[in-house]
C-alpha cells in the first residue's frame, strides 16, 4: 500500500502542476469526474463483485460504515454545542469529520494496493453506508447548521437518484451473476472493464491535483488541524474499535479500518457551499486529509497487520 500511497500522491502533485502550467484548468475536474462516475467506477465494480468470493460477512461492511459514522457524529455535535461555535462553522467541522471520501479515493486505493485487501468489501462500505450517509445525515446536518435558514431536512430524492447511479448498477449487476455462478466474461468483454477499472485511481488523483488549493490556510489552520486529526486519527481508532466487535475476516478488517480513515469527503464541500456551512475550512480539510492520509494510510497499515 506504501507504493501505491506515495505513488497516488505523485499523480495529485502532477496534476496540480498541470493546472499550474495551463496545461489543465480547474474547470476541467468535471469532465473527469464525470468519467470517473459514469464510466471507470462501474467497471471497476463490477470485475469486483463479479469475481468476489461472496461470504456472509461482507454484508457487515456497510453496517461497519454506519457505526462508524454515528459514532463520530454524536460526539461531534455535543462539541460543537459545548465550545458554542456558530453553526456554519460547527456545521463544517462537523461534516467534514463525520464522512469520509470512500467512493472516489478509497475503492481505488484498496483495489490498486493488491493482495490484503477485499475489495468487494470496500464496494458494499461505500454503496450501502457513505453513500446514503451523504444524502441524509450530511444534508440533515448542513440544511440545519448552514446559512441558507433550510432548516434539517434529508433530500430523500437524492438519495434515490444516488442509489441509481452507474456504480450501483454495476454492483447489482456484478452480484447477479456472481450469485447465478458466473464469475468471468469472454476476454473480449472482461478485458475492457479491467482496462477502465485501472484508470479510476489516476483519474482521481489529477482531478485532486487540479482542486488541490492550499491558499487561505492560515486563516483556519486549527478548524481544519482538528478536522485532521478527528478524521484520520479518530476515524481510524473508531475503525478498529467497530471492526474487533465483529466477526470479519483479516482482509475485510483491513478493509473496514482503512475505509474508517479515508479523507474528508469531496461532496462534504459541495453540499456545505449549497447551504453556506464555511466553504474555506471545507476545501482545507479536503486538500489537506488528501494529501496527508498518503502517509497516515500506510501507518495504518502497518499497525494493524
Amino acid at each position: 500500500m506504501t507504493a501505491t500511497a506515495v505513488g497516488a500522491l505523485l499523480i495529485m502533485l502532477a496534476g496540480a502542476g498541470l493546472r499550474r502550467l495551463g496545461v489543465l484548468r480547474r474547470e476541467d475536474g468535471t469532465l473527469l469526474v464525470r468519467v470517473v462516475l459514469h464510466i471507470t467506477l462501474p467497471a471497476l465494480v463490477f470485475t469486483v463483485l463479479l469475481r468476489a468470493d461472496l461470504e456472509a460477512s461482507l454484508a457487515l461492511a456497510p453496517v461497519a460504515g454506519w457505526v462508524v459514522h454515528l459514532a463520530m457524529l454524536g460526539p461531534l455535535l455535543v462539541a460543537v454545542r459545548v465550545l458554542r461555535l456558530d453553526p456554519p462553522r460547527g456545521g463544517a467541522i462537523v461534516t467534514a469529520t463525520a464522512v469520509g471520501n470512500t467512493g472516489f479515493f478509497g475503492i481505488p486505493l484498496i483495489a490498486a494496493s493488491g493482495e490484503g485487501f477485499s475489495v468487494a468489501a470496500a464496494v458494499m462500505y461505500d454503496a450501502l453506508s457513505t453513500g446514503i450517509i451523504t444524502w441524509t445525515s450530511t444534508v440533515a446536518v448542513s440544511s440545519a447548521m448552514g446559512g441558507s435558514g433550510a432548516g434539517p431536512r434529508v433530500e430523500w430524492a437524492r438519495v434515490g437518484r444516488a442509489l441509481l447511479l452507474p456504480p450501483m448498477w454495476a454492483m447489482l449487476a456484478g452480484l447477479a451473476l456472481n450469485l447465478s455462478g458466473v464469475r468471468s466474461l469472454p476476454d473480449v468483454v472482461e478485458r475492457p472493464f479491467d482496462i477502465l477499472g485501472v484508470a479510476v485511481l489516476p483519474l482521481v488523483m489529477i482531478y485532486a491535483g487540479l482542486m488541490l488549493d492550499l491558499r487561505g490556510l492560515r486563516a483556519v489552520w486549527r478548524d481544519v488541524g482538528a478536522i485532521t486529526l478527528g478524521r484520520l486519527v479518530a476515524g481510524a481508532a473508531i475503525g478498529v474499535a467497530v471492526a474487533s466487535l465483529l466477526p470479519l475476516d483479516d482482509e475485510i478488517f483491513d478493509t473496514v479500518v482503512l475505509m474508517a480513515a479515508m479523507p474528508t469527503a469531496m461532496m462534504s464541500l459541495v453540499i456545505g457551499g449549497q447551504f453556506r456551512l464555511r466553504t474555506d475550512i471545507l476545501a482545507g480539510a479536503v486538500a489537506v486529509t488528501t494529501l496527508l492520509c498518503t502517509a497516515t494510510l500506510p501507518a495504518l497499515r502497518a499497525i494493524v497487520t
